[in-house]
């Protein structure tokens, strides 16, 4: 029933596997599949808004499976160069929603969990400055009521020139939130269970002791990449992406979360490490559509390159590689607020395009809410 996978750099003192559960409910208020960001917010939300509910996630791994685990770790409202890209795709409307839910993201995560170590450097956006991107910046500024965005001086190797900064920004170990939202929620959570079936009113999953059925008054499936599994007309399309881990560095280059080429490749420093992301846009044709989260010679040799340049040189090794799959509405980058209904008890709430770590707190509180 445990899947099995490479773990992310986070997941490296994670729990073994827990026992599969004998004492699983027949029966649910609410039911979520998944224990993920959104499957573990969710049920944190509903126990501040309706403690008597009872509210049980079944995750299918021993701590969560797809991206929430196996990401970069980035807490961020977005930068101009992948905004831009989906003002053209989506229209300014929706990316300045989408961009003002981040920023609420970014606050809950703030306020819920004060004691959780986030490194608040800010993010760059090295892709070349141009005059659409001041403008946007300045828009963005405006909808936020502060100066989120600046031109500033950067340095990346023994390069140094003008880019956009992003103040808003930080970054975080996402096992770290996982394990918060689990210790402060009294939802049961039962791992090692796998769902089969989710619809009108009745789950069956499979445990190690054989099927099950949960009988449910709502059900919100949370398994982003995976909704396809159970949800086979879902129009959320799956994209791996991959991360490399280098060893112990020196460098130069500013240590701000960094973004390049539209956000495709992404780099932030863990410790004196360098963690860089990407290469989805290279390989597209065999990085999309894919739930395979076994890491690939072509993209690790990739990021290693990403990696020299933005250290501005190639005098390390790479410790760790691993990979992660995201979730995209329709195959589009624009998360938003993804909820589908699928019949009068039963909702997808998945296809956050990569930024789920901050959409989510957000949704699964306006979800919650629904409920109070």
């Amino acid at each position: 029933m445990i899947e099995p996978r490479r773990s992310s750099w986070w997941e490296a003192d994670a729990l073994p596997p827990r026992p599969q559960p004998c004492d699983l409910p027949t029966r649910a208020d609410v039911l979520i599949v998944g224990a993920g960001f959104m499957g573990r917010w969710l049920a944190y939300h509903l126990g501040s808004v309706a403690r008597r509910m009872r509210v049980v996630v079944v995750e299918r791994d021993r701590f969560a499976y797809g991206a929430s685990s196996r990401n970069a770790g980035f807490l961020t409202c977005g930068q101009v160069s992948e905004m831009l890209a989906d003002v053209r795709s989506d229209g300014m409307e929706a990316v300045v929603q989408t961009f003002e839910q981040r920023l609420r993201g970014i606050e809950l995560v703030r306020d819920e969990f004060p004691g959780l170590e986030i490194d608040a450097s800010g993010s760059t956006d090295w892709d070349p400055l141009t005059e659409p991107k001041r403008e946007l910046a300045r828009a963005l500024n405006e909808v936020a009521g502060t100066e989120i965005y600046s031109v500033r001086r950067a340095r990346m190797g023994e390069r140094e020139r003008d880019a956009m900064f992003n103040a808003a920004d930080g970054a975080l170990d996402p096992v770290a939130v996982l394990r918060c939202l689990e210790a402060r929620t009294d939802a049961r959570m039962a791992f090692g269970v796998r769902a089969t079936r989710v619809s009108a009113g009745l789950a069956r999953v499979e445990t190690s002791d054989g099927p099950r059925e949960i009988g449910y008054d709502r059900a919100f499936l949370c398994t982003n990449a995976f909704t396809a599994d159970l949800c086979p007309d879902s129009k959320v399309v799956p994209g791996r992406g991959q991360i490399v881990v280098t060893s112990p560095v020196r460098t130069s280059t500013d240590r701000t979360l960094g973004y390049l080429q539209e956000g495709y490749n992404y780099f932030r420093f863990v410790g004196d490490r360098l963690l860089i992301g990407g290469g989805r846009h290279i390989y597209a044709d065999r990085e999309n559509g894919t739930t395979d989260l076994t890491p690939t010679p072509n993209v690790r040799s990739y990021l290693t390159g990403v990696a020299a340049c933005v250290l501005g040189h190639s005098d390390f090794e790479v410790e760790h590689h691993w990979a992660g799959v995201m979730g995209f509405r329709g195959g589009r980058h624009l998360g938003g607020s993804p909820r589908r209904r699928v019949d009068a008890s039963t909702e997808v709430v998945a296809g956050f395009g990569g930024m789920g770590v901050a959409l989510t707190p957000v949704v699964a509180r306006e979800i919650a809410e629904e409920f109070a």
